[in-house]
């Protein structure tokens, strides 16, 4: 059985979307093809896809088509090459040992790097999809996954992880596996995970005789006492787009949610954010209660994420929001300053388990166009086991995606606790499906600047933000 046309592989790729592996796989028993629907005949680099009939492409016969899937091109023996592309130059040297290792253990498969910076990264990725270029494995975010997966450039991984019981899967956090999962596929394997918490000045509050709070209700009770010293209790930056001030904003919200019974599915896009005007009332309210307690910085809607920090460095504020993955400068500026650092998970109300608000993945996903889906799969199991990831988490302070990691130091150790004992996570946003972060955050900082908008408007204002995003991507 052979098609009419040339098979044009680019064309195929993009016309199958997500349900081509599904879809083999129900077909592999029984091969069958009456002719009666568009498909796309396996070429040199695909397996037998069905696409929708934009491709073309038409089964000349009825006959039965042997659908086993196809092994990788030969090579002679040769070991075969697999692309693969990450966006952290700073870590260059550890990827370029990690490598080394791999292809030590595995003479089959060599891997040629390439190199990127994180503010390409959406781009690139876009681009390459196009022009049906990308390499094998390429770095990305975890909520790209949607995005991505709707032009049919991500592969499923979830047979891999589900290899010998589900063994690699029950080795990763299993919130980092499921947010970069769509339709229970998993096109994303996570790398390491992200998070925004809080950093504290260890050596203030060990002067001052305060006790870490553990509660949201200590918590506030702490921030007065840091008020009376002249001191800024929470460093929150609001420039550009409300930035952090949305950070806590949507973290009060979380709470609110959370006691409103929304947080059983996780996924920002599909779960139960559409009618969210009255949680984010309150979250409102309770925001301004704090501004007008002194909590926040009275020019906080000006600071920037370096006015903060630095703020925080000169020790002019106790608390400051920060991201895991800045750890690093964290403990270095901080030292450098002559002052010790803690860390710490936003407290939750008394009752109320640990909850994280912006739950990210950095991660890396396998090119639907692949010619080696089993050796980039093989890969990526090797730099998720545990002994690569905690030697790189060790070695960068990042908080690894294999949850049986262990880490020398003392913050990232904590980071880590955080992140496995949370009992629910708000995923980072998918900006690619709409810049929701900055619309959101633009609505905090004119409530914030405007006294005579109520909190009851401003939940509305925010619902009618999700409502309009989730319309405009057909959600």
């Amino acid at each position: 059985m052979i098609c009419r046309k040339q098979i044009d592989t680019k064309k195929i790729r993009f016309c199958v979307g997500n349900k081509r592996r599904t879809w083999y796989e129900k077909q592999k028993g029984t091969g069958d093809c009456d002719g009666s629907h568009d498909c796309c005949i396996r070429s040199c680099r695909l397996r037998l896809y069905r696409s929708n009939s934009s491709c073309g492409y038409r089964c000349d016969d009825g006959k039965k088509e042997d659908t086993t899937a196809e092994a990788a091109p030969t090579t002679d023996g040769e070991p075969v090459t697999i692309t693969f592309m990450h966006d952290w130059p700073e870590y260059e040297a550890e990827f370029t040992q990690m490598i080394s290792d791999f292809e030590a253990a595995n003479p089959d498969i060599k891997v040629e790097t390439q190199v990127i910076t994180w503010d390409v990264l959406t781009q690139t990725l876009t681009t390459a999809f196009a022009a049906g270029e990308a390499p094998d494995v390429a770095c990305c975010w975890a909520n790209q996954m949607g995005s991505f997966n709707s032009v049919g450039a991500t592969y499923d991984l979830t047979p891999y992880l589900e290899e010998n019981n589900n063994e690699w899967r029950d080795s990763l956090l299993a919130p980092a596996v499921q947010s970069g999962t769509v339709n229970d596929q998993v096109f994303c394997i996570p790398f390491r995970t992200t998070c925004t918490v809080l950093a504290y000045n260890k050596t203030m509050m060990e002067e001052n005789g305060w006790e870490v709070p553990t509660t949201l209700e200590e918590f506030e009770t702490l921030l007065g006492e840091a008020a009376k010293t002249g001191v800024t209790p929470l460093l929150t930056p609001g420039n550009p787009h409300g930035f952090q001030i949305a950070s806590l904003v949507e973290t009060f919200a979380l709470h609110y949610m959370y006691d409103a019974g929304y947080l059983k599915n996780n996924d920002y896009l599909t779960g139960h954010y559409t009618d969210v005007a009255k949680e984010y009332a309150e979250a409102g309210a309770r925001l301004r209660d704090w501004v007008d307690k002194g909590y926040l910085d009275a020019d906080s809607l000006a600071m920037t994420r370096e006015d903060a920090t630095g703020q925080f460095y000169l020790q002019k504020g106790l608390f400051a929001f920060v991201n895991n993955n800045e750890l690093t400068d964290l403990e270095k500026n901080s030292a450098e300053a002559g002052f010790e650092i803690g860390v710490m998970a936003f407290p939750a109300p008394e009752g109320t388990p640990t909850l994280l608000h912006n739950f990210g993945v950095d991660g890396f996903m396998v090119y639907s166009g692949t010619k080696y889906p089993e050796q980039s799969a093989r890969f990526l199991k090797y730099i998720t086991s545990k002994d690569v990831q905690q030697k790189f988490g060790n070695e960068t302070l990042s908080v690894m995606a294999n949850k049986d990691c262990t880490y020398d130091n003392a913050n990232q150790s904590e980071f880590a606790e955080i992140f496995s004992s949370a009992e629910s996570y708000r995923k980072n946003y998918d900006y690619s499906a709409g810049d929701i972060g900055s619309d959101t955050g633009d609505l905090e900082a004119e409530f914030l600047s405007d006294p005579s908008e109520t909190p009851e408007e401003f939940g509305q204002k925010i619902e009618d933000a999700y409502v309009k995003l989730l319309e405009e991507n057909g959600k």
